[in-house]
């Protein structure tokens, strides 16, 4: 078996029924795979585990893994703004040693004795430390004054921002660690959502929005310097990056929430439904006042924080001059799952619930708003008004945080093309997925697949300006006008849905095969934000296939329920000289199948035939290629839109299935439309006697029972046998397929024969839609 690693183009060579294997298991590999943005963390031996959000971290440390635009500089990562003196030695200060430091140029001017450091984005900061060198040749700084800032710009076109002060020596300084306690100078509010959280809500009130940190020196001083600047942040900010794996959605007047989670304070949302004088026009939905996102994975969050512009502050315009956090609103969020409907205007109904409902923060005169709660998972979240009046505000970031790993991260491969490896381009037969990975208790590795033929191009086009335009729009345009064309690739109308998720590792492919690409999605989860699951390599097993390829239809298209109907399932195999044929088909069938009929090209053959599980096996005596084969035979149907769905394979390759495809759409579907317009669960329901004699003669000594499910696909029937006083007195378990066959011998649960009498049968079936019950009463007689 040849081992190959990930390519877009795939190929098998070698032996007569050549065996190949895809394998992910080097960051090369998994870095072609999409992933949301900053939660896998995939190190150098090529295993994949999710990254755990911390609470309470330097902010400094991971300065420079955060970019942002400038007005001057263009885009500059965190790390050093700048530094009057000194500045190859200035990165000492946030490198988390203490043995290295940045001392000033003694010659250098002393409005040069300063250090300017970027967090790269915006922080919820607790706390400052400096901390000093105290040895020969170094000594702490003397006198000096720290200033903070919350990157948000005071001039439109400048990189200028509006610095405050957060401490000032008032005597020299000799000591070497000097913590700064941060704290909002206006008014804010910290809200516990949730009873029973260990919180020192006085300390959780105090925090500052930091981004730039600015040091400066009052007077020289021999040997001054500065070891290291750690900023305590209250945690990680899981809002950041969600532009990159999420969406967002809005209504009219509550727009570019996008703009709420990029960690910079100089993009913000707007909000402006009106004043109290402009009259309501029919409430918050109607006029848009609302906002959703999806986070583009599932999170433990418990702790949000809006940050709202506040009067003067930033580039605020007349307009904004009275800005505030609004008349009221609520959060809702929702963890995906799916809903049958949903009152809320957004893409997808979820179910979602009611995270908080704040009340009129105008009146508190509140711009910063903290919220405290015990962790909910959430992926999406949905903001709306309480009401469309008094709006009109700037949002400039909404930050969420959590303390531990994610609880769910979804990764998609590329499009995996296995039959061009060498260039054939040949569909391949998909034999098993297999992985190696470390799941602690609590957390999950699923993967499911889907496979297909053909690829499409989609073109999206742009005019001079970056708006999107249609095909027609941008031809008509002048040259000079037109913009760009993107071009992304997407599935063809023949590839599957999405698998059933695979239960263990080295399990058969789920998807339908031979195809000529595949796509395999990986779920990383945990219900414990203390573990992670970690997959240390990915593989997936494939070969030649039978045939290119095959399609089938069966005959008649409609039937009626619990009747006997004669079907006619014809296949055409479509095959090259390479390929070796099949002689092996296995047709999934609803129930028992009777006076099975083979043909091949028209021709009676006399195959072997069992059935195996829910499937008719055929062994016919020779391989086919090219001919065509009819498969007649008798069955009934109980579920509307039954589908015959048709395996081939060779009796030489076990193991080995290929599907077949339909001729056209749903040509493998049976219809029952009686089925479609009945809420008939239940159906023939027949009983052997109505009086039960268990005394050995051989008459009525068991009482069978036998049902028809109509409609319902993996649920049992339940039939419980009760005295009259309404006591359990036996639950039966059913036999066969299609007819559903139960049997009582006039035991109890513990095996000993009941007394005679009157006792009732209950046959219960639970469907999505409600349950269906059926009585009878059963007589005992000795």
């Amino acid at each position: 078996m040849k081992r190959w690693s990930w390519s877009v183009v795939l190929l098998a060579l070698g032996s007569p029924v050549p065996a190949d294997r895809l394998v992910f298991d080097t960051p090369a590999t998994w870095r072609q795979w999409q992933m949301p943005q900053d939660l896998v963390h995939i190190d150098e031996g090529g295993r994949l585990q999710l990254v755990r959000f911390r609470r309470e971290t330097n902010a400094a440390l991971d300065a420079a893994l955060f970019a942002h635009p400038t007005q001057k500089r263009g885009e500059v990562r965190g790390g050093i703004w700048a530094a009057g003196t000194a500045s190859a030695t200035a990165g000492l200060v946030i490198d988390g040693d203490l043995q290295t430091f940045w001392q000033p140029d003694e010659n250098a001017p002393l409005e040069n004795w300063a250090v300017d450091i970027d967090l790269g984005r915006a922080v919820l900061a607790r706390s400052l430390t400096l901390r000093f060198p105290d040895r020969e040749g170094v000594r702490p700084f003397r006198q000096f004054t720290v200033y903070v800032a919350t990157g948000a710009r005071i001039q439109a076109t400048e990189d200028v921002f509006k610095f405050e002060p957060v401490y000032h020596t008032t005597q020299p300084n000799q000591d070497t660690l000097i913590t700064i306690p941060l704290e909002y100078p206006g008014t804010d509010s910290t809200l516990v959502l949730d009873e029973g959280l260990d919180l020192d809500l006085d300390r959780e009130r105090r925090f500052q929005v930091v981004q730039y940190i600015s040091i400066e020196a009052e007077e020289k001083s021999a040997g001054a310097a500065l070891a290291e600047v750690e900023v305590l942040s209250v945690g990680d900010n899981v809002s950041f990056g969600t532009a990159g794996r999420g969406a967002f959605v809005n209504g009219e007047v509550a727009v570019a929430p996008v703009n709420m989670f990029d960690g910079d304070m100089n993009t913000y949302g707007l909000v402006t439904s009106g004043h109290t004088f402009a009259g309501t026009k029919g409430g918050w939905k109607e006029s848009g006042t609302w906002w959703g996102v999806d986070l583009g994975a599932t999170f433990f969050i418990d702790g949000l924080f809006l940050y709202y512009q506040a009067r003067g502050e930033a580039l605020s315009s007349f307009i904004f001059s009275d800005t505030h956090a609004g008349s009221g609103h609520a959060i809702l969020y929702s963890e995906g799952q799916r809903s049958i409907a949903t009152s809320l205007p957004v893409p997808e109904a979820l179910d979602y619930t009611e995270l908080v409902t704040h009340d009129r923060p105008i009146d508190e005169g509140l711009f910063q708003i903290r919220y405290l709660f015990k962790p909910r998972k959430m992926r999406y979240l949905f903001w709306h008004g309480i009401t469309d009046q008094e709006w009109n505000t700037r949002p400039m970031e909404l930050m969420l945080f959590s303390d531990g790993y994610p609880a769910q991260v979804v990764l998609r491969s590329a499009y995996l093309a296995l039959g061009q490896l060498a260039g054939d381009n040949r569909p391949k037969v998909i034999r098993a997925l297999d992985w190696e990975a470390d799941i602690p208790p609590g957390s999950q590795v699923q993967l499911r697949s889907r496979s297909g033929n053909t690829l499409e191009q989609v073109y999206t086009f742009y005019d001079k300006k970056g708006e999107q335009v249609s095909e027609s729009r941008w031809n008509s345009l002048p040259k000079v006008t037109r913009g760009h064309i993107d071009t992304s690739v997407v599935i063809g109308a023949d590839w599957d849905e999405w698998s059933d998720a695979y239960q263990v590792s080295g399990e058969a492919f789920k998807s339908k095969s031979p195809r000529r690409f595949a796509q395999v999605e990986l779920r990383l989860a945990t219900d414990d934000p203390r573990v992670s699951p970690r997959l240390d390599a990915l593989g997936i097993d494939f070969e030649e296939a039978f045939l290119q390829g095959a399609r089938g239809s069966i005959l008649p298209r409609q039937a009626r329920p619990n009747e006997d109907t004669r079907f006619t399932y014809t296949l055409w195999p479509q095959a090259e000289e390479a390929d070796s044929g099949f002689d092996l088909l296995r047709l999934a069938m609803p129930g028992p199948a009777a006076d099975v009929a083979v043909r091949v090209s028209g021709k009676l053959m006399a195959p072997q035939m069992a059935m195996h599980g829910d499937s008719l096996l055929l062994v016919l005596p020779e391989p086919i290629r090219t001919d065509s084969v009819e498969v007649e035979f008798t069955t009934r149907l109980f579920h509307n839109a039954t589908v015959f769905s048709l395996d081939l394979g060779a009796s030489k390759r076990p193991g080995v299935w290929q599907s077949v495809e339909a001729a056209q759409r749903r040509a493998d579907v049976v219809l029952v439309p009686e089925l479609a317009s009945s809420s008939r669960l239940i159906g023939d329901l027949q009983i052997s006697t109505q009086t039960l004699t268990p005394n050995g003669d051989g008459v009525n000594d068991q009482l069978e029972i036998s049902l028809v499910v109509f409609k319902v696909d993996g649920q049992a029937p339940k039939v419980r046998l009760y005295d009259l006083a309404g006591r359990l007195v036996n639950a039966l378990e059913a036999t066969g397929q299609g007819r559903q066959n139960f049997r009582w011998s006039g035991r109890d649960l513990q095996g000993r024969l009941v007394q005679p009498g009157l006792y009732l049968m209950h046959v219960e079936l639970e469907a999505e839609a409600g349950a269906q019950v059926q009585t009878r009463a059963i007589a005992v007689a000795y």
